[in-house]
């Protein structure tokens, strides 16, 4: 009966991991079309979080919004909110030191434009916490090595749709930094909680205030590319140190949270 019971776990869990490889390619595949598809984007992040959507639900049924992070508490609800515009506003600050700093001019982004950038965020927030998260839980008993390797992966993914992409510029080292900080605060923090909804708040909260806005070089007036923003934004060591201090205490978090709630998928 016993052996029976730990059979069908097994084979539940395999499945749940075959299905987790299989929506990983998928999501990814998806991801990079608003680059592509027109350079007024806004409203291709959301068709690919719609289309997100629909893959998840073929693949698994009605449990997909577990799948994808998305089953919060009510009271995480509201509190995601209020991180969202607490990060936002902050975020607004930190950058206009950095701009300074850095000799940048930003124009102050279009709202409709950072809506697109609330999607965008969601959708990499599905991929890299939910679903790449959820599939490394089944394969490393190391919740610090599954932390580390996400946040490789997460900026790689980067380094490559840059280098590899339209544009062909390559990221600096700082930036890439950056990102693999952040990248292991926002895996912390669901791998604290089990839902995408703080690493969403915090990603977008940041995201939605530079990543519209249109951003030049201060001192020839040349409008730089988005890897170019990023090197000069993500490299900067105002927002180097940010994303370290970030990292650092989504860890101390992490060790205050009860490991089941890290492991229980």
């Amino acid at each position: 009966m016993a052996g029976g019971k730990l059979g069908q776990e097994s084979r539940t869990q395999s499945n749940e991991g075959w299905a987790r490889l299989s929506a990983l390619p998928v999501v990814a595949a998806l991801m990079p079309w608003p680059l592509f598809i027109t350079q007024d984007h806004w409203w291709a992040f959301i068709l690919v979080t719609a289309a997100i959507i629909a893959a998840l639900r073929l693949l698994f049924g009605r449990q997909w919004p577990s799948y994808a992070g998305l089953n919060l508490p009510p009271v995480h609800g509201l509190l995601t909110a209020a991180a969202f515009l607490l990060i936002g506003t902050g975020s607004a600050i930190l950058l206009h030191h950095v701009y300074k700093t850095a000799g940048l001019r930003a124009d102050a982004p279009i709202i409709r434009d950072q809506i697109g950038f609330l999607f965008q965020a969601l959708n990499e927030e599905i991929l890299f916490r939910a679903l790449l998260i959820g599939l490394f839980i089944q394969l490393l008993p190391s919740i610090p090595v599954i932390s580390l390797g996400t946040a490789f992966v997460f900026a790689a993914a980067h380094f490559l749709l840059y280098q590899f992409g339209t544009l062909h510029i390559a990221l600096s080292i700082t930036a890439l930094a950056t990102l693999f900080l952040a990248g292991m605060a926002w895996n912390n923090l669901y791998l604290a909680f089990r839902h995408i909804g703080f690493s969403w708040a915090l990603h977008a909260g940041w995201n939605v205030i530079w990543l519209p806005a249109t951003i030049y070089d201060e001192s020839t007036n040349e409008r730089l590319y988005e890897p170019q923003v990023f090197d000069r934004v993500l490299g900067s060591p105002t927002i180097v140190a940010a994303a370290c201090a970030a990292a650092v205490f989504s860890f101390v978090l992490l060790a205050r949270r009860p490991l089941t709630s890290a492991v229980k998928a």
